[in-house]
C-alpha cells in the first residue's frame, strides 16, 4: 500500500510527485507518454534549438524560483533577454511596439486618441452585479470597462497568444481571475492593480515575474524531475482499472503488454479533461464525469523556422509579434525565439517560432506542413520583411493544445469538486483546472503535495 498513486507525468504530476517523495511518502507516478513534460518538449537539429510547446516560463513566485534551485538547475537557467521586454501587436499591417511608459501610451500609433482617452475614463465607468459577472466574457468585460478597439488590439492578440482562444468564448472569472479581482476589489482595473501592487508590498508578497528557460531547453526541467522519480516513474503505461476499496485505490496499468497493479490511500489525477473523462474509472465517478460537458481544444500548429539573419529586414529586438484577429492574419504570432534565450541558433542565422491555429482559426486545423510553412512565409514577409525560404523548418501539430476557461469550466470545476467530497482520497490537479500556465501548472503540483501530507 503506498501512499499516492498520481496518474499523468506532466509538469504537474511530477512536481506533485516530486515533493512527496522529498517529504518520505512512497509514490508512483504514470505516464502513457514515452518521456515525462508531457507537451514540454525542446530539441536540437541542425544547429537550431526549439520548444515544441511551451516556450518560456514565467516564474510566477518565489517558490517556484526556490523550487528550481533546489533541482540543482540554477546554473542552467537562462534568463529572457532584456529587449524581451519589448512587445509587438500587428496594426494596419506593421509590428507596433506595445507602450510601457506614459509617454509611450500617449504617442504609441497603436491606439487612437478616442481609444486612449476611454482607457483613462475606466475608473469612472460602473459595475455590473456579481451574478452577472461570473458569465461575463473577457470581450464584453473589456468592451464595457475601456472600449472596442482596445479589445480588437490588445486583449484580442494577448488572448490568442496566451490561449489561442476567442475571447468571445473565454469566461473572465475562470481565465483571467485576477482581472475580475481588480474590478470587484477596487471598483475598476486601474484602481484595483494599484490596491493589488499596495497590498503585495505590505504584505511582502510582492515578486518581479522573469521570464526563463534553461540551457538545453524547457525539457530540462521535467527530465531532471524524472530522473529524481527513479523507478517511481512509470512511462509508457496507460492505465486499464481504477478501482475503489476500503483503504483507497487499486490502479492497474499496462507497460509493455504487461499488466501492473498498484494500491495507494490517496489517487491524484493530472491529465487533461477528455482523458479524465475517459479513465476508467468506477462506474458511478464515470457517470458523474460523462454528464460533464468537456473543456474545448484548440489545435495548434508550432512551427519553427530557422533563417539566415540577413534575409530578415527586421531588428526582431524584442519577444515577438501577436496578431489581432482584425488584421485577417494567417498566423496567430510569432516569437523571436533567438532574440529570446543564446543558442538558439547557428552564428549569423536566428530562429522564429510561429504559432499557426487556435479557436479563431479552425479552419487550418489539418492543414499540412506545406500549405503552413507557405501561409507563415508570407506572413513573416509582409510583417518582418522576411525574404526567401527559410533554410530550416520543424512542424509540431498539438491536435488538443490549451484548454479553454469557457461557460463549460465553471460545471466542469464544480464537477471535480463534488468528486473530491465525495472522495476525499481522491485529488485532481493540472492545466484542466489550476491555470494553463507552465507556472501555474507547477504550483497546482505543489498545492496537491500540499494537501495530501
Amino acid at each position: 500500500m503506498q501512499d499516492a498513486i498520481i496518474i499523468g507525468g506532466g509538469i504537474s504530476g511530477l512536481t506533485a510527485g516530486y515533493l512527496l517523495q522529498q517529504r518520505g511518502l512512497d509514490i508512483s507516478v504514470i505516464e502513457k507518454g514515452s518521456a515525462p513534460g508531457g507537451p514540454i518538449q525542446s530539441e536540437r537539429q541542425e544547429g537550431f534549438l526549439f520548444e515544441k510547446g511551451p516556450n518560456a516560463l514565467l516564474l510566477p513566485d518565489h517558490w517556484v524560483e526556490q523550487f528550481i534551485d533546489e533541482l540543482g538547475l540554477s546554473s542552467q537557467l537562462q534568463e529572457s533577454s532584456p529587449n524581451a521586454a519589448k512587445r509587438f501587436i500587428v496594426r494596419k499591417n506593421r509590428p507596433v511596439a506595445v507602450p510601457r511608459s506614459l509617454l509611450q501610451a500617449i504617442t504609441t500609433s497603436l491606439f487612437s486618441l478616442k481609444a486612449k482617452l476611454g482607457f483613462l475614463a475606466e475608473p469612472f465607468r460602473k459595475q455590473i452585479s456579481d451574478q452577472a459577472a461570473k458569465s461575463e466574457s473577457v470581450a464584453r468585460f473589456v468592451e464595457r470597462r475601456i472600449g472596442p478597439e482596445f479589445l480588437d488590439y490588445a486583449i484580442n492578440p494577448f488572448v490568442s497568444g496566451v490561449y489561442a482562444g476567442n475571447p468571445e468564448e473565454l469566461i473572465l472569472e475562470h481565465a483571467f481571475p485576477l482581472m475580475r479581482g481588480f474590478e470587484r476589489d477596487g471598483g475598476s482595473i486601474i484602481r484595483g492593480a494599484i490596491q493589488h501592487k499596495k497590498h503585495q508590498k505590505r504584505d511582502g508578497t510582492s515578486y518581479k515575474k522573469r521570464s526563463i528557460s534553461f540551457q538545453d531547453g524547457l525539457h530540462t526541467l521535467p527530465q531532471t524531475l524524472g530522473r529524481k522519480l527513479g523507478n517511481r516513474l512509470w512511462l509508457n503505461s496507460e492505465v486499464v482499472a481504477i478501482n475503489k476499496n476500503d483503504q483507497g485505490w487499486q490502479v492497474t496499468w499496462k507497460r509493455d503488454g504487461e499488466n501492473f497493479e498498484g494500491f495507494a490511500k490517496k489517487l491524484i489525477v493530472c491529465l487533461p479533461s477528455l482523458a479524465i473523462k475517459k479513465l476508467a474509472w468506477p462506474q458511478s465517478i464515470k457517470l458523474r464525469l460523462a454528464d460533464t460537458p468537456d473543456l474545448p481544444y484548440p489545435t495548434v500548429h508550432s512551427l519553427a523556422l530557422g533563417y539566415r539573419r540577413d534575409q530578415i529586414a527586421h531588428p526582431l529586438d524584442g519577444f515577438g509579434v501577436l496578431v489581432p484577429s482584425k488584421e485577417s492574419p494567417n498566423i496567430l504570432g510569432v516569437l523571436f525565439s533567438s532574440s529570446l534565450y543564446p543558442g538558439r541558433a547557428p552564428d549569423d542565422h536566428c530562429l522564429l517560432t510561429v504559432m499557426i491555429g487556435g479557436r479563431q482559426r479552425d479552419d487550418l486545423a489539418n492543414a499540412s506542413k506545406e500549405a503552413l510553412i507557405d501561409l507563415a512565409t508570407k506572413d513573416l514577409d509582409t510583417l518582418l520583411g522576411a525574404k526567401g525560404l527559410p533554410c530550416f523548418s520543424h512542424l509540431t501539430t498539438w491536435p488538443r493544445a490549451i484548454p479553454q476557461y469557457t461557460q463549460a469550466f465553471g460545471p466542469w470545476k464544480q464537477t471535480l469538486a463534488e468528486l473530491e467530497a465525495d472522495n476525499p482520497n481522491l485529488a485532481f490537479g493540472g492545466h484542466a483546472i489550476d491555470g494553463i500556465a507552465m507556472g501555474a501548472s507547477i504550483q497546482s503540483g505543489k498545492r496537491l503535495a500540499d494537501e495530501t501530507v
